[in-house]
């Protein structure tokens, strides 16, 4: 037993020498400890975990703030990026910013509408042209003034063939009247239908069978022949007996203003014409809805019509005002 005493002796002495001599080949004999790291085998030694928390409840982590400049007021308005962050953050909702920004895109005004050029008279009738009857004969009540005296009547005949028409229109006076005025008065025109409506070719009135004034339409030329003088003819002009039927076929409820030169077989005029809106009138014992036209020129009086839309737009009242006062109203009887 001393000997193997001795042996072991021996041995720790060695095993000491060795483990010294390789100390020092390393260059320092001393090494701080290593932080303890945690083995599985001493994880019953940790105090109990924490009660789990669900995943909904977890806040993310929020990056650093980075600290900026100050901003002046005015330059807070516009969103600055911010810096890329890993891992990157759930998606979070827009900022306050963007709702501010579709805001005043759509305050932006529309651009302003463009105003519609003012139509021509001529091209604001022509869509409106509707044809009368084949044939029409209407009966109109003569008087002198607005109700005033019982003239007589006046008998207008309508007819349209092959795009041409003819109306002759005879009067005479009746009752009374015809103790101070005797005969027959006589107007005719007769001419073409347009896409524009009536163009006369010639007019002409007579008294008594004797022929006064004429008017002849040379559409050609452009030249209006009153008698034997020719003047210029304007670019839809009418007689005094055709115009109340060239407006039923080509006015309509809205036709504002339009210029119309009108010859009674002596002179011509211009009118201008303008829409007065609708009127009732009591036609027998009927009301009948119209559209009341009315024709103006400075010192040269004034022609009316009421249209009747449920008539074939027939002119159920004529009204002329001469430079002179006198006024002469045809009303539908028949």
């Amino acid at each position: 037993m001393p000997r193997a005493h001795r042996l072991l002796a021996s041995a720790l002495l060695i095993s000491l020498a060795a483990h010294l001599l390789m100390l020092a080949s390393a260059g320092s004999w001393w090494t701080p400890a290593a932080a303890e790291i945690p083995f599985p085998i001493e994880a019953n030694l940790l105090p109990p975990p924490a009660k789990a928390v669900p995943a909904a409840a977890i806040t993310p982590p929020k990056p650093k703030a980075i600290q900026a400049a100050p901003v002046a007021p005015a330059v807070v308005a516009t969103p600055v990026p911010s810096p890329p962050v890993e891992p990157p953050p759930e998606p979070v909702s827009a900022p306050a910013a963007a709702p501010v920004a579709v805001a005043v895109e759509t305050a932006i005004p529309a651009p302003p509408a463009v105003p519609l050029a003012p139509v021509p008279a001529a091209a604001a009738l022509a869509p409106v042209l509707r044809n009368l009857p084949e044939r029409l004969n209407l009966r109109y009540a003569v008087r002198a003034g607005d109700g005033g005296f019982n003239l007589g009547q006046a008998i207008y005949s309508w007819q349209r063939r092959d795009g041409h028409y003819s109306l002759v229109s005879i009067a005479q006076t009746t009752g009374l009247a015809s103790l101070f005025v005797s005969g027959k008065l006589v107007q005719t025109s007769e001419g073409s239908i347009t896409a524009h409506g009536l163009q006369p070719e010639q007019y002409w009135l007579s008294r008594s069978e004797r022929k006064q004034d004429t008017a002849r339409f040379d559409w050609g030329a452009g030249r209006l022949v009153l008698g034997n003088n020719g003047i210029e003819l304007p670019p839809g002009s009418q007689d005094v007996l055709s115009f109340p039927f060239h407006l039923a076929m080509t006015v309509g409820s809205l036709t504002t203003e339009w210029t119309l030169a009108v010859t009674n077989g002596r002179k011509l005029r211009e009118y201008q014409f303008r829409n007065l809106g609708l009127e009732r009138l009591v036609h027998g014992e009927s009301e009948i809805d119209t559209l009341h036209l009315q024709g103006s020129r400075s010192g040269e009086g004034t022609l009316d019509v009421w249209l009747a839309p449920s008539r074939h737009w027939l002119p159920l009242r004529i009204r002329t005002l001469d430079q002179k006062g006198k006024v002469m109203v045809l009303s539908l009887e028949e």
